[in-house]
Parts: structure tokens; C-alpha cells; sequence
């Protein structure tokens, strides 16, 4: 895009009227897809939670809910589960995850919901005991 700008610029088009997209792959959004020291899930450090079992199926850990949570992410990241997100307000779609078993509400009502059967861990909290496909 950039040589598409420059070749436009130089046949003397002004660069205000010049606009520009890139869509393309990428650097990784978050930790845990991008290359980084390996660090074995585990529960979260501090106090037991005291609400309903969250299990991470494909992590295989399995920890009661911390208050100290506002999000199904917030506790992968406590319990270092490779996780994608994004936006963390329910925008985007990046943390998209299946809901193998249990309910959840959303702590902020996202844009758009996501298929049934998945969830937006960025911006949910369970409701029951749920198991996760992460």
C-alpha cells in the first residue's frame, strides 16, 4: 500500500487525498499465541475462589471461580491458559471459545453474539459450573 501511495503521490495527486487500508496476517494479539517462555497452566495464585468449578478441558485445570475475576479470561490469564483476545468488551470475536458444559451471563452485553454453543470469555462470568474448550 505504501508504494501504491508513493507511485500516486509522485503523478502529483496531494497526500490528503490519498487513504489507505491494510488488511493482512498479523503479529500475534496476545500472550500465549505469540513465542514466549512456556509456562504450564496451573490454578491462580491467592485465596481459593469460592463460586462454581471452571474447568479448562484442553488445560486440564480445574478451579473454583475468584471473585477477585471479572472474566472467564481474567482467569485463563491468572491460571496462564493460552488464550486470543482483543477488545475485551465483546467487540471484536478474537476470544471466541467453546462452551462444553454450563451458563454463563456477560458482564457487558457484547456488540453481537457469538454462535450458539461458544462464548466471549472477555467479557462473561459463569453462572453455573462450566467447562471450557480451552
Amino acid at each position: 500500500m505504501e508504494d501504491i501511495a508513493g507511485f500516486l503521490r509522485g503523478r502529483g495527486l496531494s497526500p490528503e487525498r490519498i487513504h489507505t487500508e491494510q488488511f493482512s496476517a498479523l503479529p500475534a494479539i496476545n500472550p500465549g499465541i505469540s513465542p514466549a517462555a512456556a509456562v504450564r497452566p496451573h490454578p491462580p495464585a491467592g485465596p481459593t475462589g469460592t463460586g462454581p468449578l471452571i474447568t479448562f478441558a484442553r488445560s486440564g485445570v480445574t478451579t473454583p471461580w475468584p471473585s477477585a475475576c471479572a472474566s472467564l479470561l481474567d482467569l485463563a490469564e491468572a491460571c496462564d491458559i493460552p488464550t486470543r483476545w482483543s477488545c475485551r468488551t465483546g467487540v471484536c470475536h478474537t476470544c471466541v471459545t467453546e462452551l462444553l458444559a454450563g451458563d454463563i451471563t456477560y458482564t457487558t452485553p457484547p456488540l453481537e453474539l457469538p454462535e450458539t454453543g461458544t462464548i466471549l470469555v472477555c467479557c462473561s462470568a459463569p453462572t453455573t459450573e462450566v467447562v471450557l474448550d480451552l
